[in-house]
Parts: C-alpha cells; sequence; structure tokens
C-alpha cells in the first residue's frame, strides 16, 4: 500500500481534487494545508451558509480558505454528495464525521479512499510520532510526556486531540521537515477511526471504558477503534499499555510492537508480558514509588513530590515515563520533570482553598470512569471531609453502576452528597434516589454551585466532576470549567458584601 505522500503526488500528478468533509476547525485547517502545496480542494458542509455563518465559531475562517481556491459546498450531507465526487480522488474525514454516515457510505459505493484529519498531519511529516488514546489521562499524560521530552532537550510538539491541529501550524510543518523532531499526539476514538496509514513509532494505551457508544454503537467498537493506534506498528516500534486493563491487553494479541507494560499487578506479573515494566507501588494513600525494569535494571521514581494526585495519575505518570526512557531521556531528567509539571486547567484543579473548604475544578470529566477516578482521589486525600459532588449535563450511553457503588462504598452517614444539574440532572438523580445516596436536583450548574458551596462551607471539599457532557449549557469542558470558576468567584463575592 502507497504511504499517505505518494498518494497525494498521484491525486496532483491526475489533476485530481482532494473531498474535505466537514467545516469544523479540523475541515478548515485541512482544505488549507492541502490548498497550499498545490492541491485542489472541495470541501462540503451539511449545514446551510446561513446557519454555519450564525452558528460556527469559525465563520470567519471561510473567507480565508476560499481566497486559497478553495470550493466550498453548502447544504451537502449524505447521498447529497454524489454529484460532487466526479473529480474526487481522496477524502479527508474530520473526526466529527462516523464511518457509519450515510455520506462515507458514498464514498465507500464510490471507491473514494478516505484518511482521518489526524493521520493527514502526522504521516506527511519526517520525524517521529508518539500516539496516546485511552479513555481517560490522554491530555495529562501526552502534556507530561512532552514536558519530560522538553527537559530532556528533544524537539517535541504536543498535539491533535489537545486542541493543537498539527496542520494548523505552518512554522511546526517546517519544523517538522526534520527527523529529529517529535509529535506528541492525543488521539481520540473519533479520530483515530477513520486511520488508514497511521505508523507512529509509539503508541500509548491507558485504559478503556465506556466512552461515545452512541458514536460506536458498543464497547468492542469503541476499544476497536482506539486499537487503530496499533495497528499499523512493526517490531521496531513501541506500544506501552496498560496492564491491568483486560480491554487493553487484548489488544496486545494482534499487535506487532515491541511491548512496555505499567500496572499494579506484581512485578513477576508484568514481567511475563513484557521484559520493560512500569510496576507502580503504593506506600500511603497518597504517595508511592513508580519502580521501572528496562531489560533487567531496576530504576526508581518517587511521587511524594509530584503535584498530579490520585492514583489515576499514576497510571499516566508511569506511561509517560516508559515513553521517556525509550526516548533516552535519563531517569534524572525524568524524575525533574515529573516534579516540575503543573496539573492541566479544568483537571482536578484546586481553585479555591481556604479557611477549611477546597473547591476542586474537574471539568474534563465527561465519563463515569473519569469522575470515579477524581471522586477516589478526593476521598484519599480528604478523607474526613464533607464532600459535595456536583455530576450532570448531557448523560451518555452506559452505565452509572460505577460511581453509584463508588459514592455507596465511601459514604459515611451524610458526609458525601450529590448535587445533579443540568438537562439530565432529574435522570442521575432519580439514580442516585434508587442506589439510596443523598443528593439534590439543580437547574443548571450556577445553582448546583451555589448548593455545593453551602453544603461544604464548614471544611468540606466542592468537586465539580460532571460525568456528562457540556453541550447543554456549555460550548465544551473549558467554557463549562470557566463557568465554575466564575460562579464561585461571584459567589465569594456577594457573601463578601453581605458581611460587610
Amino acid at each position: 500500500m502507497k504511504n499517505l505522500q505518494e498518494t497525494l503526488e498521484d491525486v496532483r500528478a491526475a489533476d485530481k481534487r482532494i473531498l474535505v468533509v466537514g467545516l469544523g476547525i479540523s475541515g478548515i485547517e485541512s482544505a488549507r494545508f492541502l490548498s497550499r502545496r498545490g492541491l485542489k480542494v472541495t470541501v462540503v458542509e451539511k449545514s446551510s451558509e446561513s446557519d454555519f455563518h450564525a452558528h460556527s465559531k469559525f465563520s470567519s475562517e471561510l473567507a480565508g480558505i476560499q481566497s486559497l481556491g478553495v470550493e466550498v459546498v453548502f447544504g451537502v450531507d449524505g447521498e447529497q454528495v454524489g454529484p460532487h465526487l466526479t473529480h474526487i480522488a481522496l477524502a479527508v474525514l474530520s473526526p466529527g464525521v462516523p464511518l457509519e454516515s450515510a455520506i462515507v457510505g458514498t464514498l465507500r459505493r464510490n471507491r473514494i479512499p478516505y484518511v482521518a484529519e489526524l493521520e493527514l498531519g502526522i504521516e506527511l511529516h519526517h520525524g517521529q510520532s508518539l500516539v496516546v488514546t485511552g479513555s481517560n489521562g490522554k491530555s495529562t499524560t501526552s502534556s507530561l510526556i512532552d514536558h519530560i521530552l522538553r527537559r530532556g532537550g528533544l524537539r517535541s510538539y504536543l498535539c491533535g486531540n489537545i486542541g493543537v491541529p498539527v496542520i494548523s501550524n505552518e512554522e511546526l510543518l517546517r519544523e517538522l521537515q526534520s527527523e529529529r523532531s517529535l509529535l506528541v499526539v492525543e488521539a481520540s476514538s473519533y479520530q483515530l477511526e477513520a486511520c488508514a496509514f497511521l505508523k507512529p513509532h509509539v503508541s500509548v494505551v491507558l485504559n478503556i471504558s465506556e466512552n461515545h457508544l452512541e458514536r460506536h454503537g458498543s464497547l468492542d467498537r469503541y476499544a476497536a477503534a482506539k486499537a487503530r493506534a496499533l495497528r499499523a506498528q512493526a517490531v521496531e516500534d513501541l506500544a506501552v499499555m496498560n496492564a491491568d486493563d483486560p480491554m487493553v491487553i487484548n489488544m496486545s494479541s494482534t499487535c506487532r510492537a515491541s511491548k512496555a507494560v505499567f500496572g499494579t499487578a506484581r512485578e513477576t506479573e508484568l514481567a511475563k508480558l513484557s521484559s520493560t515494566w512500569a510496576h507502580i507501588s503504593y506506600l500511603n494513600s497518597t504517595h508511592g514509588t513508580i519502580i521501572v525494569s528496562r531489560g533487567g535494571v531496576i530504576e526508581e521514581y518517587p511521587t511524594e513530590h509530584v503535584r498530579l494526585l490520585g492514583g489515576h495519575n499514576r497510571y499516566n505518570m508511569a506511561a509517560a515515563i516508559l515513553v521517556a526512557r525509550h526516548m533516552g531521556v535519563t531517569p534524572e531528567v525524568v524524575q525533574a520533570g515529573l516534579e516540575s509539571f503543573l496539573p492541566l486547567e479544568h483537571r482536578l484543579e484546586v481553585v479555591h482553598n481556604f479557611g477549611g473548604q477546597t473547591i476542586i475544578n474537574d471539568s474534563k470529566s465527561t465519563t463515569v470512569a473519569a469522575t470515579v477516578a477524581a471522586l477516589s482521589t478526593v476521598l484519599e486525600h480528604y478523607p474526613s471531609s464533607r464532600i459535595a459532588l456536583m455530576i450532570g449535563g448531557l448523560s451518555k450511553a452506559g452505565s452509572w453502576a460505577p460511581l453509584l457503588s463508588c459514592i455507596s462504598d465511601h459514604r459515611s452517614g451524610e458526609n458525601l452528597s450529590v448535587v445533579c444539574f443540568g438537562k439530565d440532572g432529574a435522570l442521575l438523580g432519580s439514580h442516585c434516589r434508587a442506589a439510596g445516596i443523598p443528593h439534590i436536583v439543580a437547574p443548571n450548574l450556577e445553582e448546583a454551585t451555589n448548593q455545593a458551596l453551602s453544603m461544604t462551607a464548614e471544611a468540606g471539599v466542592a468537586l465539580l466532576s460532571p460525568g456528562c457532557a457540556s453541550f447543554d449549557e456549555f460550548r465544551d469542558f473549558e467554557h463549562r470549567g470557566a463557568a465554575f470558576k466564575t460562579f464561585v468567584q461571584r459567589r465569594f463575592h456577594q457573601e463578601e458584601r453581605t458581611s460587610l
């Protein structure tokens, strides 16, 4: 099979066009990237032109790509794309376009090959790519890897689902023509499922739990999309895998890459899976040591001075250590990188810690598994505090049983309560009621914040970890987290004025 660069050269030589599906940020940057390299581009967008200008935050970018000669056709979806395929030799799918969509079906019937926007940027540079995927922890782990590699003097660039498309940065693209450069790529299942050429030097699979089932249909199909990060790897490549996750380890049976594993299983069990492993060893409830074996040589990485909290972040750190050591970063630099890394915004971010009250913004938690991890971390660090957990928004397909069990197992008297909010707040409240968990239902996040702050005014912890998508009230989880911090500030300002 030809690589992507060869495929694009064939398209250029035949004077054919490339179809970009979707006019979001990925589609816009793909169109700009391709047209600037002398390729003819057509973009199809399902919304009407008036709706696009009224509702898209990228409408100001339209004139720019059209000035490059990009053809943009609005109001096209499904089989309506057929008349526009006459001169199309290749399609680029944006992450928001499912493989089961009618438009992809039309491409298949017309025998037009397609690639994912993600690999368009990754595969057209001459450096190495490190792809990080999983249900939870991708942003933290990819950012931590990039941080450590940079401290080690490597030319690392963080991109992908974290919000920085490779193809959007011309300066970066010029830099990536060097074989010494590295891409650290956060990759979602949406981005991976259509990948046809992707062959990362290092792949990392952190975990698999229920997420995006409304898109993929089943947990197995969701996992299969994640596994595409491994599919084309060869023995000279490396796959870093979570040995404690059965679905991740199951992927190893068809993975040809060399393997490095991490987990809390006994060291002898990890050694059975790979000669390179990271054992997460617990010293107490909040700190531990990550023990790494590379070819039988043991290294220890203590975590007591690391600012990433919780057991789930120990997994993230273990994966990052294995990647960094594989890339030649010394143990001393790795340890310094772990200790100097700052937690990302909206991920167990302490936004207030005064007078015995702690307020934590974990808006990034959009799945049940992520909320379980966040709550478990808070329970570890604040074992005697009253906790108010805020969950809500748009509930995704999947079970809430893991979180309900976590709450029931740890609840002592009335020390842990739940505030359900947003469009599916009443639904979440019914789950709590059935499980016998104290809760209240608030109409929106602002009211939920006020309720949680009142509950925890004296030596308590108010934790926003929604476990849901944010699109009922907000553009994305960042918007939700920023709004939460605004609501907190507003509440304290009101209290200050009242006390004067």
